[in-house]
């Protein structure tokens, strides 16, 4: 494997710490440390995962990481929709291991799964919400947003809030004066099952980037309306304006930057390999 080649990889992908700080939007504690693993495979690099299978979430950052075949010529991957679907394959054996969000990975009950990490991947990928190119207005009232919410604290009281290994008990909070919007809705593009960013709860949307928009909404006098969508059909649903922005823990790429718009980043995201538990 060429070392150099991987290092410059993900130098390519990993977040600009300077720019993010300078843009006040980068909330770093979301994805806590997982406790040390106790697997079976004890895989601790990228390296050790030559020749096996690995289940990764479709279009998703681990993807596009591993799909890199000038670095990882052996790895079997293997594509799933969900992170159910992800974690399911691991635990039954259909894979020998999943690399995918730590911060998902951690509301999905490891232990009763049998499940456990093996190590953190190095780096991490920018987060943000995207929208049609011809909606540079409303990516720019987005961006005014998040600011104003980094400024305020609360953003970052929303990420330590849902990102809970007990996400199942968090409750969305009342955001007084949705009910009151009217006009036409902005469509949101979000993820049905891919907690704790977006999930269906009950008949009803909820997760941090459902708050999140929810609160956008407020802020532009606007309702939104809700879609939920696979990882990798959302780029283009954007194009095809099936719906005027996403919240669906889309990480930037320059690909994708050439198909969509991209707001601030109010999420690094980072990523783990785990596998079948002692």
């Amino acid at each position: 494997m060429n070392h150099n080649k991987l290092r410059n990889f993900l130098s390519t992908w990993a977040v600009s710490f300077c720019t993010l700080f300078i843009a006040g939007l980068l909330f770093r504690g979301c994805a806590p440390k997982p406790a040390e693993p106790e697997t079976v495979a004890g895989y601790r690099t990228l390296e050790d995962l030559d020749g096996h299978s690995v289940s990764v979430i479709s279009s998703s950052t681990s993807d596009v990481l591993l799909s890199d075949t000038n670095n990882f010529p052996n790895i079997e991957i293997v594509r799933y929709k969900t992170p159910t679907e992800l974690i399911e394959a691991v635990r039954q054996g259909v894979t020998d291991c999943g690399v995918t969000d730590t911060v998902v990975l951690m509301t999905l009950d490891m232990t009763a799964n049998g499940l456990a990490v093996d190590f953190n991947l190095p780096g991490g990928f920018d987060v943000a919400a995207a929208f049609n190119k011809k909606d540079e207005k409303l990516c720019k009232q987005f961006d005014e947003f998040l600011m104003q919410m980094k400024s305020s604290g609360l953003l970052d009281s929303m990420f330590a809030r849902w990102c809970s290994p007990r996400v199942d008990t968090v409750a969305m909070p009342q955001i007084a004066g949705l009910e009151h919007l009217k006009g036409h809705p902005v469509e949101v593009a979000t993820l049905t099952d891919n907690a704790p960013f977006s999930f269906f709860r009950n008949g009803v949307w909820t997760g941090l980037e459902v708050e999140l928009a929810l609160r956008f909404s407020l802020y532009i006098g606007r309702p939104v309306h809700f879609s939920g969508y696979y990882f990798d059909d959302i780029i283009g649903v954007l194009k095809n304006k099936q719906a005027d922005m996403a919240c669906a823990n889309l990480f930037v790429t320059p690909d994708r930057t050439d198909e969509v718009l991209f707001s601030f980043p109010y999420y690094l995201c980072k990523t783990c390999c785990f596998s079948k538990a002692k």
